[in-house]
This record gives C-alpha cells, structure tokens and sequence, in this order.
C-alpha cells in the first residue's frame, strides 16, 4: 500500500471591504459586512476528466450529463458578461454527446445560456435552481416518475444581441440604459422577427396535448363601466399522449390594427391570463376558461393622461408559445373605455 502523504500550505487571507483611496462613492452598508468560505477538493485536469466521462458515456445505455450556473457564475447584483456556460461545460457535453449518441442533458440555472450543443442530444432538462430536494426531483423527471409540466418564463435567445437589452448591456459613466420600451422579452422577438433559441412559453412533456373549440363565452355591452367590463373565454384541452400530465394555458389577446391614436403601434398579441390542468388523463378532454378584465385590454394614452381601451375588433388566441398561436375568437369594443386610478 502507498504511504499516505502530506504537504503543508501557509495561506493568508484579507477581508477587508474599505473603499480604495482613489474611489470617491462610499461602499453602501449592505457589503461592508461578511465573511469568507474555504474549501478543498481533489485536483483534476480538465481534459483528462472529459475524456473519464466520455469513456464512461461510451460504455453506458444512457449518459446523463448534469451541468449548469451557481453563485459562483449567476448572482444577485452583477450581471453575466454572456450566455455561455463557463470554463470547458459545452466542450464536456459535446464529448460525451460524441460518445454516446443518448445523451440528456440537466441544466441547473436561473436565467438563459446559450447550447451550442442542442442538436448533438437526445434531450434537455431545465432544473432552475430547486433547493435542497433538487436531486430527488431531477432523479423523478429523468427516470420518468413524475411527467414534467414547465413552460419557459422567459425566452431563451440564440446570441446576446438577440435580446432586447442587447445593446444596453453596457454601462455609459457608470449607468445603464434600457431602451426597450413596450418591446420586452418575446414582444421584443415577435416585433423584429427573430428566431429565439428558445421562446417564451416553450416547454415539452413525457405526454402531448392540443387545443380546440376556441370560443368567446361572454363580453359586456357597449357602455359598460370600465370596472365592470370583462370577457370571458374558453378553450378545451386533450391530452392525445399516452400518460397523465399537467399543462399551462396561456391566453393573448390581440388589439385592433394600428389600434393606438399615438401612432406606436401595439404589439401584435400579448399574454393576458393562463391557468393549469391537473393530471389530465390520456384521452381526456376538459373546458379551461379565462376572465379578462379592463387591465387586459388598456394601454396608457399620453396624451390624454389615461388609461383607455380603443375601440375596434380585438382578438383572442391561445399560446403553443409565444411566438405560435392557436385559433382566434374575435370581440368587438364598440365605445371607447377610458379610466384613472389603479
């Protein structure tokens, strides 16, 4: 047996959160206090790890490849520099991927990476960040004991200048400016006809499901108080898979062309409600309905210093995702509604 042995370090550390002296702003009081973690862990190269895991992957049925973000790289208060994942994680999963052509990838992170990888495997896990059960509820959704039923919160773009801050990324004199006006997130890709990587609303499952008999149940008559007005509308839901599963419907609503008197023209359809199936069993179908208020079909008129919904014939339709619609039932605003307040 090989003698264990040892080497002694002697390491210094510095805590200190004083301003240099060539900075005027003072460090708020938020970050004058902490503290530090130390740790050790067994060195390994980088690209004799790769190839352990592309040689395991190879001798295996299924490889499952789990990588992603951490505080280390994605916090509170700092902004990434760009959608990669860090240090050598796209060259991992591509080895592996390489490998083995079942390869799934799980990804824990809180906001959008770039995959280069995407088209190289068999499927893709967004974990987010899920706490201390977060191992357990990976193991459910990749050996298939629970169905996943996540739809994207977010779009995922395919390059940072994609997204609508893209160009606003950067600090001038130490501010930032965002431009995006009403055109953030998917309004954004919808508007300029870009192809996200992912879209908003985006999101697969072990079973599948369509929509019909898209309908407008109710709207109030012309004349109606603003606080009183709504609409209601319905949608049926059918699982056409083979396993129960949950899913999210998301319901736009699209306003007259060129509806605004202010020239700016609206974005062509915008989230407005959505609800949650439960376990619906294969085969099954059931009616899902939504109730619009004033909030869902206002916009602020500068001009006129209130809030007011144009008159004209709107639509509804139901999101597959932000940027693919199901059906259109049609509503007309005959008056126009003008309100104040909240």
């Amino acid at each position: 047996m090989t003698p264990l042995t040892f080497q002694k370090y002697h390491l210094r550390f510095l805590h200190d959160f004083r301003s240099p002296p060539d900075v005027e702003y003072i460090v708020p009081a938020a970050f004058r206090y902490g503290g530090m973690r130390i740790g050790a862990q067994q060195a390994c190269g980088g690209e004799a790890a790769i190839q352990a895991a592309a040689e395991l992957a190879a001798s295996s049925d299924v490889a499952v490849v789990v990588a992603g973000l951490g505080p280390d790289w994605e916090t509170e208060g700092v902004d990434r520099p760009d959608l990669s994942l860090p240090l050598d994680t796209n060259r991992l999963i591509e080895t592996v991927a390489a490998a083995n052509p079942n390869t799934v990838v799980v990804l824990q992170a809180g906001s959008a990476v770039a995959m280069p990888w995407l088209d190289k495997v068999k499927g893709v896990v967004l974990a987010w960040y899920g706490g201390n059960e977060t191992g357990n509820a990976i193991a459910d959704i990749v050996y298939g004991r629970v169905n996943p039923s996540g739809r994207l919160p977010l779009t995922f773009p395919r390059r940072e200048v994609d997204a609508s801050a893209g160009l606003s990324r950067f600090s001038e004199q130490g501010k930032i400016h965002y431009d995006d006006g009403i055109y953030v997130g998917y309004k954004h890709y919808n508007a300029r006809g870009i192809s996200p990587l992912f879209p908003f609303g985006h999101g697969l499952s072990y079973t599948s499901f369509e929509y019909s008999n898209l309908r407008i149940d109710y709207v109030s008559p012309p004349g109606t108080n603003a606080n009183e007005w709504h609409l209601l509308a319905s949608v049926d839901v059918t699982n056409t898979g083979s396993v129960s599963g949950s899913h999210s419907v998301h319901l736009y609503t699209a306003p007259p062309p060129r509806a605004s008197p202010l020239g700016r023209q609206h974005p062509s359809h915008t989230l407005q409600a959505f609800t949650k199936v439960h376990d619906l069993a294969p085969g099954a179908t059931v009616p899902v309905q939504f109730r619009l208020d004033k909030y869902a079909i206002s916009h602020w008129d500068e001009n006129d210093n209130m809030w007011v919904a144009e008159r004209g014939v709107w639509g509804v339709s139901i999101g597959i995702d932000a940027q693919t619609l199901y059906g259109r039932a049609e509503f007309e605003v005959r008056r126009r509604i003008e309100w104040t307040g909240l």
